[in-house]
C-alpha cells in the first residue's frame, strides 16, 4: 500500500506527465509503478534504493548527494525528512539540478512539520505554494528562476574531536545521520566497557560495527587495535559518507559498506559492536534490531562477544538471552544499559 504522502502525488499524477521529473527519498518505491512519466529516483536509503533497482534499475540512484549530468528536471519533489537541516541539505543540492522556472517540491504528513516548510522554500524559490492538502498531508512547491551553480555537500558538515576513553578521535557528520553534532551518551557508555588498555590489545580476528552512523564506534576499534580489521554498515548513504570521512580525518582504515540490515554482510566476525536504531522515520521500529540479534548470531563464530547499548525500556535483553548461549548486562545508568552475548 502507498504511503499517506505517496497518495498525496498520486493525486496530482498529472504534474509528472509532462517533462523530466525525480523523487527524492521516497517512502515507498511503488509510487514509480503508479505514476506514468519520465520519473527518476534518488535514494539516501539502500533498502529503497534496491526496492526501485527492481523495478528500473537505470531510473534509480544511491548516494549521499545527487549529481546529475543528464538534462536538468523540469521538477523534482523531496519527501519530508525527519530532521529540518537534512531538508535544507536537499533543497540546496535539489535546486541546481532543475532547469531555470522549474518547480521544486516538499511532500509530508502534517506531523512530520510539512506545515513549516513554505519558510524554508523562502531561500530557494519564489511563488510558494501549497498545491495540495489531504490525507494529513500536505504538497508544497516553490518556482526556481535561477538554479544555482554547484552544491557541496561538505558546507553542511561538522567536524568535532571527542575524548573516546584516553583518545582524541575526530568524527565528520552531516544532518540526518545519527551523532549529528554530539557524541551520543549511549555510545558513550557502550565504548567506555572497551577501555583497558590490555583488554583491547588482547581482542583479535575482526569487528562489525552496525548501523554505524558517523562511524565513532568502528573507528575508535580501528584506531586502538591496528590488528583488528573493521567493518562498518548502514543503510543510509548520508552515514557511510560521515564514516568514510571519520576513517580519513584520523588515518584509518576500514571497510565501510551500505546494507538494509546485514543482508550485504557475507563474513563471519568475532565482535560486533552496535548502537543500534530503534526508529523508522518518525516511528518507533523495534524489529530492526531484534532481526539484527537474529543475524549477528548467524555470523558469529564460536566465542564471538556480541556488545550493545540500548534505552532501558526496550526488549532486547530477552531476544539476545534466546539466541547466544551466554548474556550478560555489562552496565546499568538511569537511562541505558550495555546487554552483551556470547555464541
Amino acid at each position: 500500500m502507498l504511503s499517506l504522502p505517496s497518495q498525496l502525488l498520486l493525486r496530482n499524477a498529472e504534474l509528472f506527465t509532462t517533462g523530466k521529473w525525480a523523487l527524492v527519498n521516497p517512502e515507498d518505491t511503488l509510487i514509480f509503478s503508479e505514476l506514468s512519466g519520465d520519473i527518476t529516483g534518488f535514494h539516501q536509503y539502500f533498502d529503497k534504493y534496491q526496492a526501485g533497482l527492481k523495478q528500473q534499475a537505470d531510473k534509480h540512484h544511491f548516494a549521499a548527494s545527487f549529481s546529475n549530468s543528464a538534462e536538468p528536471f523540469d521538477g523534482i519533489v523531496i519527501y519530508m525528512p525527519k530532521a529540518k537541516q537534512h531538508l535544507d541539505m536537499l533543497l540546496a543540492n535539489m535546486a541546481h539540478l532543475i532547469k531555470p522556472n522549474g518547480l521544486l517540491m516538499v511532500v509530508g504528513e502534517n506531523k512530520g512539520g510539512i506545515k513549516s516548510v513554505p519558510k524554508q522554500l523562502e531561500k530557494f524559490g519564489v511563488n510558494i505554494n501549497k498545491i495540495d492538502g489531504a490525507k494529513h498531508c500536505g504538497l508544497v512547491s516553490c518556482e526556481i528562476q535561477t538554479p544555482a551553480d554547484t552544491f557541496e555537500i561538505n558546507k553542511y558538515s561538522v567536524v568535532r574531536s571527542y575524548r573516546v576513553n584516553d583518545h582524541e578521535l575526530k568524527v565528520f557528520s552531516l544532518p540526518g545521520v545519527f551523532g549529528h553534532k554530539q557524541f551520543d551518551p549511549g555510545t558513550q557508555l557502550l565504548l567506555q566497557q572497551f577501555r583497558e588498555p590490555e583488554e583491547l590489545r588482547a581482542m583479535r580476528g575482526k569487528l562489525y560495527d552496525f548501523a554505524c552512523g558517523t562511524g565513532i564506534i568502528g573507528s575508535y576499534f580501528a584506531m586502538v587495535n591496528k590488528k583488528l580489521k573493521v567493518t562498518m554498515s548502514d543503510i543510509s548513504a548520508l552515514a557511510i559518507y560521515c564514516s568514510e570521512q571519520t576513517l580519513k580525518l584520523n588515518e584509518l582504515e576500514a571497510q565501510v559498506m551500505a546494507s538494509d540490515g546485514m543482508q550485504e554482510i557475507h563474513q563471519h566476525f568475532e565482535h560486533i559492536v552496535s548502537n543500534p536504531p530503534f526508529h523508522d522515520g518518525l516511528k518507533n521500529e523495534y524489529g530492526i534490531t531484534q532481526r539484527f540479534i537474529k543475524d549477528a548470531h548467524s555470523k558469529a563464530t564460536r566465542g564471538t562477544r556480541l556488545t550493545i547499548v540500548a534505552n532501558r525500556f526496550l526488549p532486547y535483553p530477552e531476544h539476545i538471552e534466546k539466541t547466544f548461549f551466554r548474556f550478560n548486562t555489562l552496565c546499568k545508568t538511569n537511562k541505558f544499559c550495555v546487554y552483551q552475548g556470547i555464541k
